[in-house]
């Protein structure tokens, strides 16, 4: 197998100078260059550029982590927030590098710094006690998490403003009559959820004579909508859930105990993947913002080593 060194050896030159002239990184004359391009083309030498990146720590690519783990389907606004993305990046002649549909372990492997060819990388939904942040911490990778962590780490954030938009929400259906609320919340482990919940209770304590229960879920599915409305589902029940999945569940339930979901219940979703069959009111939510927002503060933390910011944003309608 040909090397760098046959190749510097039958030039007669360094190891570094056929290094400096295939990658640019120190100035080579234009006619050295072009005779070590023409050696290599006769030794039908291959150069490895991708190692070359990484010894210089620098490829150009940027990781992005999708929330799914295993089992998780594709969600519909990946598609905004993954091309706001790939905008941006590509914008700084950067590729995105996507993560999707992996168990939370064997992303944990890939995020280690020997293991991973990025320069920064986008985790999306943190958890309360969230590997993955400390990972990128520790490692002092560059990071941009999507959502609010747990704890205040040197780390860059971008979120909506959660307990905002539950409070809207629930305002809103206040107007149209209903005092009785539950919120059908995602995983209790995400500190979206939390968010959701301080927002529901702190909004109660403001409506006279509404009440209401929040209830957490672990999937985001119709049947998960279904099972969890079960013990509330009544007439004058306003139901707010965490996405259009499991909103679609809870129209299954009521109409199946006998209630007009239209008239006889409030369903309001905290976000919609499929706008074109919704039955009920969701929030819209700005995806492709966040991500070219996420992103412009993760090139900049990149290549100017700009302090960590946190945003709370309020990227959504109601």
């Amino acid at each position: 197998m040909i090397t760098i060194n046959d190749v510097a050896k039958r030039c007669g030159v360094a190891k570094s100078t056929v290094s400096n002239a295939l990658t640019g990184k120190k100035y080579v004359s234009p006619a050295l260059k072009q005779h070590i391009l023409d050696v290599c083309k006769e030794l039908d030498f291959q150069p490895n550029f991708y190692a070359s990146t990484l010894s210089r720590g620098n490829t150009n690519i940027i990781g992005l982590v999708l929330e799914g783990d295993g089992g998780t389907p594709y969600r519909a606004f990946y598609a905004d927030f993954v091309m706001a993305c790939m905008r941006t990046a590509g914008a700084e002649n950067k590729n995105l590098l996507i993560y999707s549909g992996l168990k939370k372990t064997a992303v944990d492997t890939m995020l280690k710094r020997d293991k991973a060819p990025i320069d920064g990388v986008i985790l999306m939904t943190p958890l309360v006690d969230d590997i993955r942040i400390r990972q990128m911490e520790q490692q002092r990778i560059p990071c941009v998490i999507i959502g609010r962590p747990a704890q205040e780490l040197e780390i860059s954030y971008v979120d909506i403003d959660n307990i905002g938009l539950v409070s809207a929400v629930m305002r809103r259906i206040y107007e149209k009559g209903f005092r009785s609320f539950t919120l059908v919340n995602s995983e209790a482990n995400k500190t979206i959820s939390i968010d959701r919940a301080k927002g529901f209770c702190e909004t109660l304590e403001t409506l006279p004579d509404a009440k209401g229960k929040s209830v957490y879920g672990t999937e985001s599915s119709a049947e998960e909508g279904r099972r969890l409305c079960a013990p509330y589902l009544r007439e004058g029940m306003a139901f707010i859930a965490s996405d259009g999945n499991v909103a679609r569940g809870i129209r299954e339930a009521a109409q199946a105990a006998g209630l007009d979901p239209d008239r006889d219940i409030c369903l309001y979703s905290l976000g919609e993947d499929d706008p074109a069959t919704a039955q009920w009111e969701y929030a819209r939510q700005d995806y492709g913002k966040l991500g070219e927002t996420a992103m412009n503060i993760l090139l900049d933390e990149i290549k100017n080593n700009t302090p960590v910011r946190r945003i709370i944003t309020d990227f959504y309608a109601v």
